[in-house]
């Protein structure tokens, strides 16, 4: 599955973790890496100045971002109410539906090991499904790219989490398969119920296995978080249901699943998903069909552009909703409802990551974070930006 030694990826963990360091400068690196303190901007930018704006409006309660490119900003406060904690490298954020990327990467590994055929009618892997006796044509790649006919209506959201994935089994699609591009959260659990009955394990599991270890990302886990010590906390008006406790998974059917959920609501620091994102910008861990099917457009209709698990439309369409960017076509972009955003553009080799704890809705913050991930890209992060090692 891998086509570089070990060495080759001790080396690209550590350049990650050298822009950590280099981002909060030498001592303070150290200290906040370890979770001991809050960093300090060293000298204001574009991209500074920004952030510190999406903080002191009020529309985030922290702000974590970092680039390969050596930008970097850990300011707020983690918590919500007295005492008040600070934000660290180390903070965990709630991925909410950026954790879609991850059951994506592990759907084309699984493709990359000749282990899942992306064309095939997605019931061969989930025979149970009520399609499987119907003659299905909705693929596995349609599925990742929400164009197979599901909505995102929620029909088997209950608190029985053991009836949850029976009701998951008879939803059905609404419109016809490749009509039109149709955001629904049932088509990334139906994933991760494939990459679980490929692999025997479940999506943690996987994982850590096949992505997280591999890669370094040591601090990322698809359960719950609540005895970590250095966890984002996140206000009400993010969530419905009973109230979360610090760690508990702000989706509302992961919460009452209580188990790995594809769709997302996974847990990971900023340090974690840039070594994430930088290997798909460096193409250097893996085998080429894992990155070509994640960089290649599988779905073009309906004013929509889609790689299998990723938005293409950073630069047009989509996010021309919220905010004019500077990526290429060839980008790929994806947020989290929780008020995350990723984004990686090989035309250039950026790659970039913002988290949070957004206090306003994700229609005031969805440009905010764009934003922030553009003015990265446009090297707008330092006053003097970091070659790449």
């Amino acid at each position: 599955m891998n086509n570089v030694n070990t060495q080759d990826a001790a080396r690209q963990i550590n350049v990650c973790r050298r822009t950590l360091l280099k981002g909060l400068g030498a001592v303070a690196g150290a200290s906040a890496l370890s979770g001991c303190a809050l960093p300090r901007i060293r000298s204001k930018s574009e991209f500074s100045a920004y952030a510190d704006k999406c903080l002191v409006d009020g529309h985030y309660s922290s702000l974590a971002c970092v680039s390969n490119r050596g930008d970097f900003y850990v300011k707020g406060f983690r918590t919500l109410g007295e005492p008040k904690a600070p934000v660290t490298p180390q903070t965990l954020f709630d991925l909410a539906s950026i954790g879609k990327t991850h059951t994506a990467a592990l759907c084309a590994l699984l493709h990359a090991e000749g282990r899942l055929d992306v064309d095939a009618p997605f019931t061969e892997y989930l025979t149970d499904h009520v399609l499987a006796k119907e003659g299905c044509r909705i693929t596995v790649r349609d599925l990742a790219t929400h164009s197979g006919g599901f909505d995102n209506s929620k029909p088997y959201m209950t608190e029985d989490g053991k009836k949850m994935f029976s009701l998951l089994m008879a939803k059905r699609p609404v419109y016809g398969r490749g009509e039109k591009y149709v955001y629904a959260c049932s088509n990334f659990v139906y994933l991760g119920l494939i990459v679980e009955r490929l692999t025997g394990l479940d999506l943690d599991a996987a994982a850590r296995k096949m992505l997280w270890g591999p890669l370094g990302m040591t601090r990322t886990s698809w359960r719950t978080v609540t005895s970590d010590k250095d966890v984002a906390e996140y206000p009400p008006s993010t969530y419905s249901g009973p109230h979360r406790r610090i760690g508990e998974r702000n989706d509302i059917c992961a919460h009452y699943a209580a188990r790995p959920m594809g769709n997302g609501a996974n847990f990971s620091t900023v340090g974690d998903m840039l070594l994430f994102v930088d290997d798909l910008a460096r193409r250097e861990r893996f085998s080429s069909e894992y990155y070509d099917l994640l960089f290649t457009p599988s779905f073009t209709g309906d004013g929509h552009r889609r790689s299998f698990g990723w938005d293409m439309t950073a630069a047009k369409s989509t996010f021309s909703d919220w905010v004019s960017t500077g990526f290429s076509s060839r980008a790929i972009c994806h947020p989290g409802w929780t008020g995350g955003a990723i984004a990686i553009d090989p035309e250039t080799g950026f790659a970039g990551v913002v988290l949070g704890n957004r206090l306003s809705s994700k229609e005031k913050t969805m440009p905010l974070r764009m934003k922030l991930l553009d003015l990265m890209a446009k090297g707008l992060g330092r006053s003097t930006p970091l070659a790449r090692s």
